[in-house]
């Protein structure tokens, strides 16, 4: 076994698969027992969807109505692959006129509840999350022949790579559950309208945006056109390449399917600059404040020349049967013939056992990967899923002398061998190695890849089967070809700041966005300061901002930091196991700030069963100070928490202004972590080369 002492440094790519199998897959809808005609009355009769991307944050909300054509009362299940980094924050329902909004309770105790109400013939609701895969919510008691309005709300972090946003909404399941697949069908067409409208207000300027598969279908307007950076010029009209506003709508007739993600892409112009933005939320003087701070770096950090080693690993078990081993044969191939000619590639297949296809490593020429890709294309499907012994023989047979990339295409789903998350740890510090993860589709095992991925010092990838696959891998290839910068953290002087969440940032690659967030106390001063190694030199940069007294445009910003402290909790209970003060923790953050998590569920109930079951409306009050602010921010123009170049504030609680700073990056000779222009030249000073071949220092 090969131990940490080597010397050469190895990058490993993993894509993880979870698309569907054509005609079988589960979709977002409602779900009913396999066979079962009870409950064929009801159906979805209206779905509207309305996305804002603005200060860093994603905001979707969910609207639908149920109807029951049938005589008497129906329980729904309606299911919602989970989004990533993402947690259901709002479930509503309307009863006639007035509209319900929920609560979130202990997990076990609100399924008592939801069950001794819905048995009491009283209408009410019940959010909860599925491990990693789904959002599922119940409607109990549809009256017959009525209408039920529901909605759902769930807030995300948004970030940048290599200058480009992505927004998913997922709609198709990943086909992982077994047992669920073999319980429920699925009803996911809407009998009515079906109504997609995303707004994305950027403060800097908007060269273009991309609705893969949907160009015929979507109807983009751009506003709010810009003089250079950041500057807003006009509320509306401006011309592709030159806006600060993009409004997206999709609408569909009755009969629309369910069954399709919808990837929104945007891309920033090329001049948009390298930057700190750092976004408030302070409720008034004596309030804890919370943060998000964006950091945009840029360096010129550069390519790896040298001839690459490609060991592809490769989940041929029978969960990747139809439409997935064909997807998996297809991005193979297409990675493939991409190969330069001093490249080296290998191929290993893995079901209940792993074996070498390829028998080692095997030249690149254009006759060698040929022949593989038709090979390739003619791999079946199997078996069950041994994934520990897939990545334990591509960590095996590697050459000291050459960089070697891994690339893992599974759903991530282990059934068989060893299972167990601490287990693929211990794998990983056995060997010398940085993990890639793609993870293709949804209601992936993405807990574990993604801390795979970040113990391994690499980054995940989520790919949807309906994006522009090749232009993913640009994005990754470009972070495995070229320098990083290494055991990044982030410092904050001057008023006191705790809480940061992620507490560990690990590295960051070419074109990546880091968010933070944390809380602070009080008003002020504050050196930023960024820290990274490269190539084993110590590297620092840093900024002063002034945190704001009061600053109530972002209330969202509460949620956020409990649902990136929550994850990190996650993260401890999937490696050592449940305790009561991990659990208790949870339970804590989700109640507070109203979360739906492993551990919480959203309850809809009616005011007079909130008051008997002493459960406080918390969320009521959360989101009504969310929806005054959102409504505020839809009529104010783009607003700029850049803080690494603006002027000095008149006063510290200068409610009116976001959090206003003063900048040492133009103080040479300490180089700005802001400055430069666009994703490759991220550091405005010459950077050490980091040594492909370094061992990785922790």
């Amino acid at each position: 076994m090969r131990s940490l002492l080597k010397k050469t440094l190895i990058p490993l790519i993993a894509i993880t698969t979870c698309l569907f199998l054509s005609g079988t897959a589960l979709a977002a809808g409602l779900l009913k027992p396999v066979g079962a005609n009870d409950d064929a009355a009801l159906a979805i009769s209206a779905h509207r969807v309305d996305v804002t991307i603005n200060n860093g944050f994603v905001r979707t909300e969910v609207d639908q109505v149920f109807t029951n054509s049938g005589t008497s009362a129906i329980e729904g299940l309606y299911s919602f692959p989970l989004p990533h980094q993402a947690s259901l924050s709002e479930l509503s329902m309307w009863v006639g006129e007035r509209e319900i909004l929920g609560e979130v309770v202990e997990k076990e105790r609100s399924r008592q509840i939801y069950e001794q109400q819905k048995a009491q013939g009283n209408q009410v609701a019940l959010g909860e999350k599925n491990d990693f895969k789904s959002f599922d919510t119940r409607i109990g008691n549809i009256p017959p022949q009525a209408d039920v309005r529901v909605r759902l709300v769930y807030y995300q972090p948004m970030s940048i790579d290599l200058n480009i946003g992505r927004y998913l909404y997922p709609l198709r399941e990943g086909n992982t559950d077994e047992e669920r697949l073999s319980f429920w069908s699925v009803d996911d067409r809407v009998s009515g309208p079906f109504h997609f409208h995303l707004q994305l207000k950027s403060a800097f300027p908007i060269k273009d945006v991309r609705l893969p598969g949907l160009e015929n279908e979507a109807v983009v307007q751009y506003g709010g056109t810009t003089h250079g950076d950041g500057e807003e010029a006009s509320e509306q009209g401006g011309e592709q390449g030159n806006n600060q506003i993009v409004d997206v709508t999709i609408d569909r007739p009755a009969g629309a399917s369910l069954n399709k993600d919808i990837v929104f892409l945007y891309r920033l112009d090329d001049t948009t600059p390298a930057r700190i933005e750092l976004i408030p939320y302070k409720a008034d003087r004596n309030a804890t404040g919370t943060m998000m701070l964006v950091v945009t770096p840029a360096a010129d950090l550069q390519p790896i020349t040298e001839g690459t080693d490609w060991t592809f690993v490769l989940d041929v078990s029978g969960s990747m049967d139809g439409h997935k081993i064909a997807t998996l044969a297809d991005g193979v191939s297409q990675t493939l013939g991409k190969l330069n000619s001093n490249d080296r590639f290998r191929i290993i297949t893995f079901n209940q056992s792993a074996a070498d296809l390829t028998r080692g490593f095997v030249t690149a020429t254009p006759e060698a990967v040929g022949q593989w890709i038709n090979r390739v294309k003619t791999i079946a499907a199997g078996g069950s899923t041994n994934l520990f012994a897939g990545l334990e023989t591509a960590c095996r047979r590697l050459d000291d002398d050459r960089t070697t990339s891994i690339v893992l295409v599974t759903d991530g789903v282990a059934n068989v061998g060893r299972t167990e998350q601490r287990e693929f740890l211990q794998l990983l510090t056995e060997y010398d190695v940085r993990l890639f993860t793609f993870v293709i589709g949804n209601s992936a095992n993405r807990p574990l890849l993604d801390r795979l991925a970040k113990d391994s010092g690499g980054f995940a990838m989520q790919i949807s089967d309906v994006d522009d696959i090749q232009g993913r891998l640009i994005q990754a290839k470009a972070k495995v070809l070229y320098e990083k910068m290494h055991d990044v953290r982030i410092e904050i002087d001057g008023e006191k700041v705790d809480g940061l969440t992620p507490a560990t940032i690990g590295n960051l690659y070419l074109g990546q966005q880091l968010v933070l967030f944390g809380h602070y106390h009080g008003s002020g001063k504050v050196t930023i300061k960024m820290k990274a190694r490269i190539s084993g030199e110590e590297k620092e940069w840093r900024c002063t901002a002034m945190l704001p007294e009061v600053a109530t445009d972002n209330p969202e910003l509460e949620r956020l930091w409990a649902l990136s402290r929550i994850d990190e909790l996650m993260a401890e209970v999937r490696e050592l196991g449940e305790t009561e003060q991990l659990t208790s923790q949870i339970v804590d953050l989700g109640v507070h700030y109203s979360l739906v998590t492993d551990y919480t569920s959203m309850l809809v109930l009616d005011d007079d069963v909130y008051e008997q079951e002493g459960i406080s409306r918390r969320n009521a009050d959360r989101v009504a100070k969310e929806r005054q602010a959102q409504q505020q921010r839809s009529q104010q123009p783009v607003r700029n928490y850049r803080v690494d170049n603006a002027p000095q504030p008149t006063s510290a609680d200068d409610a009116s202004a976001p959090a206003q700073h003063t900048s040492t990056f133009n103080n040479r000779p300490s180089p700005g972590i802001g400055h430069g222009s666009g994703p490759v030249s991220l550091i405005a000073v010459p950077l050490v080369a980091w040594l492909n071949r370094r061992k990785r220092n922790r």
